[in-house]
């Protein structure tokens, strides 16, 4: 088997978003939202990466969180976005890019939170450098909703456990995401050391 390539995984999710089918998942909204509620006051900032058509987003925006910064490579799921929740699309700063092209441009601990939900997975070998950037802009919380022992052409393995705990943050919280209708995914909460 011929290993994946970098532009063969930004191809991938550029042409096949799908954005409708992850609007109507609202269970897994739900779930994080009861993390985020825990650990992260509403006036802070927040960024997903990975926001698709921002059905997260759209949640916690709805729920008083304010601050919303998110980026998706599709513009069809961008663009979707826009249509399906215009108040978020107002407010939120939405950056139709891959994350590796505009990681760097934030600020050390620009965000409160960080999160992502089934997108680290899909981070090419190659792009690993970018959880040390995650780690970097992450001002006090990060949440990962990520399958880790599953492996496909587009899906890589990996502990987020001990990536994260390597660039300073605590695991504060772990469960599986069965109740979000995420069967094989494990959430973990992380709090920056210091914070």
């Amino acid at each position: 088997m011929t290993e994946t390539k970098l532009n063969e995984i930004h191809d991938h999710w550029v042409n096949n978003s799908t954005p409708m089918r992850y609007a109507n998942k609202l269970e897994r909204s739900e779930f994080l939202l009861k993390y985020v509620e825990k650990y992260v006051e509403r006036k802070g900032k927040v960024l997903e990466v990975g926001c698709n058509v921002g059905r997260n987003l759209n949640h916690l925006y709805e729920h008083g969180y304010k601050g919303m910064t998110g980026i998706e490579i599709s513009q069809e799921a961008a663009i979707c976005l826009q249509k399906t929740y215009p108040k978020l699309a107002d407010d939120a700063v939405i950056i139709n890019s891959p994350v590796e092209d505009v990681i760097k441009r934030f600020l050390p601990n620009s965000f409160n939170l960080v999160f992502s939900m089934a997108v680290f997975e899909h981070i090419h070998p190659d792009s690993e450098w970018i959880f040390e950037e995650i780690a970097r802009i992450t001002g006090a919380y990060l949440i990962t909703v990520e399958a880790e022992g599953a492996s496909s052409w587009h899906i890589f393995s990996r502990n987020y456990k001990t990536i994260f705990e390597n660039y300073g943050f605590k695991q504060v919280t772990e469960s599986n995401c069965k109740e979000a209708g995420l069967e094989h995914y494990t959430l973990r909460v992380f709090k920056k050391v210091g914070k």
